[in-house]
């Protein structure tokens, strides 16, 4: 009678998760398929930046959100926070286009009740000089433009293969002293199904309200005119501004050990990219570990197969090679380095450091 109601609730609990699944499944969706449109969104999304992958995962295409097994999974699928089991920080650095800097700091802290992340994003465009119509060779005037994002993550194992996480992102963008700024919410989802280790992985990123940019430059005044009698001061206004979008990514993903053995294994990774601002994108990635080596290999497909004829097919490829080492038995450490053909914007470079205590 025991072992006959041991089985039952086993099955319920198994019919449980399978059920939390779907339902995940289907409000991710829901969330981000938009109705029927009627014209494109191509660039209608503001803020592109939250949109620039990090981690060692960008040299195997960023195909991650069913891998997320490190601190980089603040920003892939915050579920996979739930997998770090030692505290962990992650120092990336990108070499963007142009004179662009990208930087972006995380660290995960696993507790009993959870793991808990905190990531910093960083977007440098450097000096820019003033112009104007009356001056178009530039006034002598400078000005600089950023972009941060200030996230906390928390992610808890529901059952020893279920992991649920989210993030809440304080985003801003500042140009001279015009900004806009607001908040931004990451959901995901990791399950292990526990056949040859074959995982799943969903994800939104970048959900919330849209914004508008205010500031000092938008202000003017106006002269209107009036003759004698009336006053001739001149009347304070302000420039409207069009709200905007975040740029809202639903990934779905698997991930599955081709083979895995003590001191090496070799991973395949396929991600399923829905924006909704520019065309649906496919990830293929390989990462190849013989310990204390890690080599990496993966493509970005473009969906509009036409858009990637004109940029090129060699457009999405990327690689890069890691190395971790334990000089203590309680200290980890990690760096990887990756690249990314941008096409007609050239190489980006990309390099992680990484800490475990």
């Amino acid at each position: 009678m025991r072992l006959h109601d041991k089985e039952t609730k086993a099955r319920s609990r198994g019919g449980l998760d399978d059920r939390f699944i779907f339902l995940t499944m289907a409000t991710l969706a829901v969330l981000v398929v938009p109705s029927e449109a009627v014209f494109t969104k191509v660039g209608m999304a503001g803020m592109p930046f939250l949109k620039i992958g990090v981690g060692r995962c960008t040299g195997m295409g960023e195909a991650f959100v069913a891998v997320a097994d490190d601190a980089s999974a603040a920003y892939w699928n915050p579920a996979g926070l739930a997998l770090v089991q030692r505290r962990q920080a992650i120092v990336n650095h990108i070499d963007w286009i142009a004179d662009v800097n990208h930087e972006y700091i995380v660290g995960v802290v696993p507790t009993r009740a959870g793991s808990i992340g905190l990531a910093v994003t960083a977007l440098n465009h450097g000096t820019f000089e003033e112009t104007t119509i009356d001056e178009p060779q530039g006034t002598g005037a400078t000005f600089s433009a950023r972009d941060i994002a200030l996230g906390l993550s928390y992610a808890r194992m529901f059952t020893d293969k279920l992991a649920f996480g989210l993030s809440a992102k304080a985003v801003s963008e500042q140009i001279w002293n015009v900004a806009a700024s607001g908040l931004a919410f990451d959901f995901g989802v990791h399950y292990n199904t526990g056949w040859q280790n074959l995982r799943l992985g969903m994800a939104i990123a970048n959900f919330g309200p849209d914004l508008k940019f205010s500031g000092g430059l938008l202000d003017f005044t106006h002269d209107p005119g009036y003759e004698w009698p009336w006053t001739r001061e001149r009347l304070p206004g302000s420039y409207l501004t069009e709200t905007f979008p975040l740029p809202v990514t639903f990934r779905f993903g698997l991930a599955y050990d081709l083979f895995r053995r003590d001191a090496s294994y070799l991973t395949a990774a396929l991600d399923l990219n829905h924006f909704n601002d520019v065309n649906e994108k496919v990830n293929l990635g390989l990462e190849y570990c013989i310990k204390p080596v890690w080599l990496r290999v993966g493509y970005v497909l473009n969906a509009d197969a036409e858009y990637a004829r004109e940029v090129g097919l060699s457009t999405g490829l990327s690689a890069g090679l890691g190395l971790r080492v334990r000089p203590a038995e309680a200290i980890g450490l990690g760096v990887d380095y990756g690249y990314r053909n941008l096409g007609r914007l050239g190489m980006s470079h990309r390099l992680s450091l990484a800490v475990e205590l």
